[in-house]
């Protein structure tokens, strides 16, 4: 279904209304939230992919991904911040952009998740997906 030239020459983007945004906190979603969201999952939004920290685990780290009415989240490994204090210093001083994004607080812990879809309420997604998300409980 992609390719019909319509002779505005190549123009993807806007001509289909496809839009993309990465959606990024550093705040654990509730996972029966998170569910309850995913069962009303936008009809518009074409494909979603990220990396989530669920409340209820603050070990692991899992993957999102979404195509479709398909969802599904798998395990990614565990948080650098569950790490000991000696592999997380050696981290920062290695890597800068591991550095970036470490959080006093939270580690590496966070939700990123880049969205493409056609036409999104891009405020309303945001806005529903924070209402997913709790305060971290960390030790």
């Amino acid at each position: 279904h992609c390719c019909h030239d319509h002779g505005e020459g190549n123009q993807h983007g806007d001509e289909f209304g496809i839009s993309t945004f990465v959606y990024y906190v550093r705040r654990p979603f509730d996972r029966m939230k998170l569910e309850n969201f995913a069962s009303n999952w936008p009809a518009s939004v074409i494909r979603a992919k990220g990396i989530v920290w669920f409340a209820d685990d603050n070990d692991e780290a899992f993957i999102l991904e979404q195509a479709g009415r398909q969802i599904q989240a798998g395990y990614s490994g565990d948080w650098m911040a569950t790490a000991s204090k000696g592999q997380i210093k050696k981290a920062l001083a290695s890597d800068p952009e591991f550095a970036k994004n470490w959080d006093e607080k939270v580690g590496d812990r966070m939700v990123k998740l880049v969205f493409i879809g056609r036409n999104m309420d891009k405020a309303k997604i945001i806005a529903d997906l924070d209402a997913c998300t709790v305060e971290p409980k960390l030790k």
